[in-house]
């Protein structure tokens, strides 16, 4: 299986493609919610400056997923009922999705998959004493976060993908054949930049590999396989839930289940509850 490269060594590899920074407003927002005592009312007015943040995290606050009672209508108020954390979440969700596809319409529908996917994630983590629900919110959040980089690279990338795709070859092997790298060597570089905790950045950069649950990997951390499992257990889930076809569960579904203990009726019955709420039963 591939390693984590340094960052100049993966540099090279990315020769060409353009890894957008982490923005200076959620660089500064992220400074001020790690102090020992983050101060909510200086957190809520660094997040009120940027007009590119607010009014999303707001709408976001207010979605039928997240099932608050009453509306915010204040970045203040969002922190206090959300709390600190999910807020910060939805924060770095909205910041991922602006530096890669801005406003574009064309990324809709990726960007729907991939919130989805990591508050189901998020939900699924609760059910895991070895999992932390936000770092499996944030995996799931930024495991694909490569894709919309490539595609604004190479104009061609989703006509490629979607044609060989079909013909049933792995993601990774399509993308190291015609553009010399991977979403997930992309995704691992975008979350280093960015300063995510390791085993997240790890996570993505071993998502795709068939080696994760085997005796090869045995020196990967455990919190990066847990994460790995969780965001495939997400991605069903959501998939089904979308009514798209998941190539990839078939493939890795016995070594997910298996890392985890959980039996396939264990893990459909998980499915339904999940499927059910999102169905608003």
């Amino acid at each position: 299986m591939q390693r984590e490269l340094p960052n100049e060594i993966t540099n090279k590899s990315l020769l060409g493609i353009s890894i957008p920074a982490c923005p200076a407003s959620l660089t500064a927002i992220m400074r001020e919610a790690r102090q020992p005592s983050t101060d909510l009312a200086r957190l809520a007015r660094l997040i009120s400056r940027d007009a590119g943040i607010t009014g999303p995290l707001l709408k976001l606050a207010n979605s039928p997923f997240v099932g608050l009672r009453t509306k915010v209508t204040s970045v203040f108020q969002a922190i206090s009922v959300l709390g600190l954390q999910n807020t910060l979440n939805l924060v770095q969700n909205i910041s991922l999705r602006q530096s890669l596809s801005g406003n574009s319409a064309s990324f809709d529908k990726f960007w729907e998959q991939s919130s989805l996917t990591a508050s189901i994630a998020e939900k699924l983590a609760s059910k895991f004493d070895a999992l932390s629900k936000d770092d499996a919110y944030l995996a799931a959040l930024f495991h694909d976060c490569g894709i919309p980089v490539l595609m604004m690279k190479f104009p061609d990338y989703r006509e490629n993908l979607m044609k060989n795709v079909r013909l049933g070859v792995p993601i990774c092997d399509i993308e190291n054949e015609h553009y010399s790298t991977s979403h997930t060597i992309v995704g691992n570089m975008l979350t280093r930049i960015w300063k995510l905790p390791p085993h997240i950045s790890k996570a993505i950069l071993y998502h795709h590999d068939p080696d994760i649950f085997s005796s090869t990997a045995g020196d990967i951390e455990s919190a990066v396989r847990n994460l790995v499992a969780i965001v495939h257990m997400a991605e069903c889930i959501a998939d089904e839930h979308l009514l798209v076809r998941d190539s990839a569960w078939p493939t890795i579904e016995k070594e997910v289940l298996k890392h985890f203990d959980v039996s396939t009726q264990e893990f459909s019955e998980l499915k339904g509850d999940i499927l059910a709420f999102l169905n608003g039963e």
